[in-house]
């Protein structure tokens, strides 16, 4: 490797750094919860076309995405009343666990 090649990489590595986004500590009825997952999960189940740009939060992003891809594999009902329902929940759980869901 020449020392230009290595110049070069080494100014490209530095160039490219980026923060890590804020995290905030949740279990899976607290995803489940959110505004962001159920609104994924909803329209999942409806056939409506994936916003890229319905949340601007990353953790929102996330929800979402998350939300959409379990209402395409889960077919019951997310909540009952207001509270989530358990074997949504307990279907999630596995998902995620399966890595059928990130």
């Amino acid at each position: 490797m020449t020392d230009f090649m290595e110049i070069e990489m080494a100014r490209k590595a530095t160039t490219y750094t980026h923060r890590q986004v804020q995290t905030r500590s949740t279990g899976i009825k607290g995803i489940m919860r959110s505004a962001a997952f159920v609104r994924g999960f909803n329209e999942a189940r409806k056939g409506v076309a994936l916003d890229y740009d319905a949340f601007r939060d990353t953790n929102d992003q996330w929800a979402y995405e998350r939300g959409r891809q379990f209402g395409c594999i889960f077919d019951g009902p997310l909540k009952i009343g207001q509270s989530v329902n358990l074997g949504a929940a307990v279907q999630f759980s596995l998902a995620i666990g399966r890595k059928e869901i990130f």
